[in-house]
């Protein structure tokens, strides 16, 4: 046979084939129908069961640290003026936070459970609790949650009651921990930490080095009050790390100025009181006591002086180290929820279409293909 004709012939027998095929799907096009009306219906329940969620965001903009601040420039301005060395002023540079970790900030231990302690009103619920109680007592998981995890989390759920998982003793959430001791949380609680980390999110710009920061909450209010609440928390740790050095030398400074102010409260009295005794100061004695008085009052003073100004370089070096972070955009109320129900139904309504036409295609070549093995 010539090359021309068996190229023909192929050609006729592929066309014939794909008219048998689309003559098959057209015959069951009412398995087709029923597939998709499965579909339908299971679209419909979803979007109408499926929990409403709520997403705010803000935008924000952390502190450039310049080579000297403006404290730094006032105090090598006028040290001079106010006795104040220049090995004084050197106030040095304490870390600044890479602006890369604020995710990593965000989804630690210690941010979460104090995020989870904080009050928040839940417009939808009518009710004012803490956002770990409203997640452990309060919100009701949906349907499908429960299908889920009846279905696919059964294994779990029969493993954790064989380990007596179910007999866990409930306790409150830790809170009022310093950041470098041991937290120890419970299985339920690291369970609603997890969802929480989920809903709070923290994604960094580089091009424009922004953080924005994303918040998803089952009720609107309570979404803006998270995202607030985030973003003060956020500030309060950069502030801790930044000023943290600082702080324990003013406490330092402080707690040496009211030692010195009591001695130096103390020579000053002495001496006014050997002063008003003594008027005239007529002998030898006398007028070396006064010398004597004279000078410990003096010394006082200084060391008092000196704490003062110290005191003071420790005031401005905590205000020099306290980060700005610039808010571009605010958190705000979400007005619509994160799901669309139109959409999720159009969604299923298209897979289940699809997943007839997969079906009745594997059927018919499968067919096919045992037949010709018989011939």
């Amino acid at each position: 046979m010539p090359v021309e004709e068996w190229d023909e012939r192929q050609t006729e027998e592929r066309e014939i084939d794909l008219v048998e095929l689309a003559k098959h799907i057209w015959d069951e096009r009412f398995f087709i129908a029923k597939v998709t009306g499965v579909f339908i219906v299971i679209g419909l329940l979803v979007a109408l069961l499926a929990p409403k969620e709520y997403q705010t965001g803000a935008t924000l903009m952390p502190e450039v640290q310049s080579e000297q601040s403006g404290a730094s420039s006032l105090l090598q301005q006028y040290g001079g003026l106010l006795g104040m060395s220049g090995g004084d002023l050197n106030m040095g540079q304490q870390g600044i936070i890479p602006p890369t970790l604020y995710p990593q900030i965000v989804q630690s231990l210690p941010f979460q459970l104090e995020l989870l302690n904080k009050s928040v009103y839940f417009a939808e619920f009518d009710t004012t609790t803490t956002v770990y109680n409203f997640f452990d007592e309060v919100y009701t998981p949906s349907v499908f949650s429960y299908v889920t995890g009846y279905t696919i989390g059964l294994p779990g759920k029969i493993i954790g009651l064989i380990k007596g998982e179910g007999d866990e003793i409930k306790r409150p959430l830790p809170q009022g921990f310093a950041t470098d001791s041991v937290v120890s949380v419970t299985k339920s609680q690291m369970e609603v930490i997890e969802n929480m980390q989920q809903r709070v999110t923290v994604s960094l710009n580089e091009e424009s080095g922004v953080i924005n920061l994303s918040v998803e909450m089952p009720d609107p209010n309570a979404a803006a009050q998270v995202g607030k609440t985030s973003i003060a928390l956020l500030k309060e740790y950069m502030t801790n790390y930044r000023t943290r050095k600082a702080q324990e030398d003013l406490e330092h400074a402080l707690q040496q100025l009211e030692e010195v102010r009591q001695r130096f409260e103390e020579a000053q009295s002495r001496l006014a009181e050997f002063r008003d005794s003594n008027v005239n100061l007529a002998t030898a004695q006398a007028q070396t006591r006064e010398q004597r008085l004279q000078s410990e009052y003096d010394i006082a003073f200084n060391v008092y002086n000196s704490l003062a100004q110290r005191v003071e370089q420790a005031k401005l070096k905590v205000q020099e180290q306290t980060p700005v972070v610039s808010i571009l955009q605010p958190v705000q109320v979400p007005l619509e929820d994160n799901t669309s129900g139109m959409v999720i139904l159009v969604l299923i309504t298209v897979v289940g279409f699809l997943l007839s036409i997969v079906w009745i295609l594997i059927e018919y070549f499968v067919r096919n293909k045992n037949d010709s093995a018989i011939q």
